[in-house]
């Protein structure tokens, strides 16, 4: 059953389903997709578009026809209409061509770059930095491509490792994973780093399993040749250029070692943080990176608008959302040392930041030496402040993706040595010339669905979900968020299995 046949029937028969509806946005003039559109309705519920205009609508009852729905987007008249007169899985929205307003832009006689100031100015005036609570979806993905991965065998005095092993290990490596993991809670707190507490409410990670046994067996594999040829109390030199570390023999075999404090250290970290509360720490920490990058001790830390010096800003128009006035400045390099461009939509009220967008123009890190390489090439952000129902923005939602590139080409030496055996303290070598190339995708996408004040008593004794255990798949499961309303997957997630 395709897409738009399954929403119709949803919307036929929504007094037997009726509690979740399925729809895509797009632009009446151009049938391009309009992604992060802000979906409200008279009855809680609240969504965004994904990058492809997909957004979904959940009730926890039946459809009635006072139900309804509006959609706001930049550049686009407003929409609203009941939600028993939808008819079909696509929805239109008609751009709206708004001329620069001369009152207002008269009054104010303001240039780009003075908008710009003043969108720095004032910050708690414009922001909500309180204790709240604030009801999220979070999505990351990563996925990775080998380019090349071999390693020339020069000399090597282990059998078991002449050019054959490594050139059929090397096979063996799967070209391309990714993995997935979404999360649905509530985040408790300001914006500081301090004062955050996350109460998860359920969450997902797609992963090839299959892929991931793989590479413990290639781990196995060199374990079990070091384990059957190597002596006790040997150490391993590892020489790489003008590089070289030594590293104890069960270490690299990965038994217990009472002698390094290495070991040590890692046995203590997984004792005090298992597994089931490493995914808790784990996206506790992301969303405060993800609000930490953008508001920090009480000001905007947004590169755009602290070095505007690097940048070109031009007012290219003035329009309306849900009856604000705003500012669109479009920016660009003015150098090389400036990096992106994109937009920036201000309110003329207040001079608030309530939307950015850009990519960048040129590599963000570009680092080569000694047959090392890294390659931060690609970059986008999508971002979004909402009001809901205060009078200071809060963010709804945020979406950074970045691509990198790393390589190794330089030679590489791994000598077993033992002082405690007689004769000369070098046992075994390995060496050749390592060619590494990989490229890679992390993106990361929040949604804040709602946002409501939280006082400092109830902040207090509210209890975190520190032991939480994500259910795990192998392929995408389309019933998993049955009943929630998240951010829809793109077609790549949607398409995701381990075959």
């Amino acid at each position: 059953m395709n897409f738009r046949l399954f929403i119709v029937l949803t919307l036929i028969n929504y007094s037997l389903l009726a509690q979740e509806i399925n729809l895509q946005l797009r632009d009446s003039l151009s049938g391009e997709p309009i992604p992060f559109a802000t979906v409200m309705t008279n009855f809680g519920e609240n969504a965004i578009s994904n990058e492809e205009g997909v957004f979904r609508l959940i009730r926890e009852t039946s459809f009635v026809p006072e139900d309804s729905l509006f959609i706001s987007c930049m550049g686009f008249k407003p929409f609203g209409e009941a939600i028993q007169q939808l008819s079909d899985s696509l929805l239109l929205l008609s751009p709206k061509a708004i001329k620069l307003n001369a009152v207002i832009l008269s009054q104010n006689n303001l240039s780009a770059i003075e908008v710009i100031k003043k969108a720095r100015e004032r910050v708690k005036d414009k922001y909500d930095l309180s204790i709240t609570k604030k009801t999220f979806f979070l999505r990351e993905s990563f996925d990775q491509r080998w380019v090349q991965r071999d390693l020339k065998v020069k000399k090597a005095t282990i059998k078991e490792f002449k050019q054959a092993f490594w050139d059929s290990l090397f096979k063996s490596i799967p070209v391309k994973d990714d993995w997935h993991t979404e999360s649905y809670g509530a985040l408790y707190g300001d914006w500081s780093d301090e004062r955050q507490k996350l109460v998860l409410k359920r969450a997902v990670e797609l992963a090839d399993t299959i892929n991931e046994k793989g590479y413990d067996q290639i781990e196995n594999k060199i374990t079990s040749v070091l384990d059957e040829n190597v002596k006790e109390n040997s150490y391993f030199k590892f020489k790489s250029g003008i590089f070289s570390t030594k590293v104890d023999r069960n270490e690299v075999i990965e038994q217990e070692s009472d002698s390094t404090s290495i070991n040590i250290k890692k046995e203590k970290e997984e004792k005090e943080f298992p597994e089931e509360e490493a995914f808790h720490r784990g996206r506790k920490n992301r969303l405060k990176e993800l609000f930490n990058s953008l508001i920090k001790r009480d000001r905007l830390d947004i590169t755009i608008l602290n070095k505007s010096h690097l940048y070109d800003y031009e007012i290219i128009n003035f329009t309306y959302v849900a009856g604000v006035a705003v500012y669109i400045i479009r920016f660009q390099p003015n150098g090389k040392k400036g990096k992106y461009k994109g937009k920036l939509y201000i309110e003329a009220e207040q001079y608030s930041l309530i939307q950015m967008e850009y990519e960048n123009v040129r590599s963000i890190r570009d680092f080569s030496l000694l047959g090392l390489s890294f390659n931060a090439y690609g970059r986008k952000l999508q971002l979004k402040f909402d009001r809901f129902q205060g009078d200071k923005y809060q963010l709804q939602y945020l979406n950074i993706e970045t691509k990198f590139r790393t390589g190794i080409d330089r030679p590489v030496k791994i000598i077993e040595k033992n002082k405690f055996v007689k004769g000369r303290r070098k046992q075994n070598e390995l060496s050749g010339k390592i060619h590494f190339k990989l490229d890679q995708k992390s993106s990361v996408t929040l949604v804040v669905f709602d946002s409501e004040k939280v006082n400092e008593k109830a902040f207090e004794s509210l209890q975190e979900t520190k032991v939480f255990t994500p259910a795990k798949r192998d392929s995408y499961d389309p019933n998993f968020w049955e009943g929630y309303t998240i951010m829809e997957p793109n077609k790549a997630i949607k398409a995701f299995s381990a075959n």
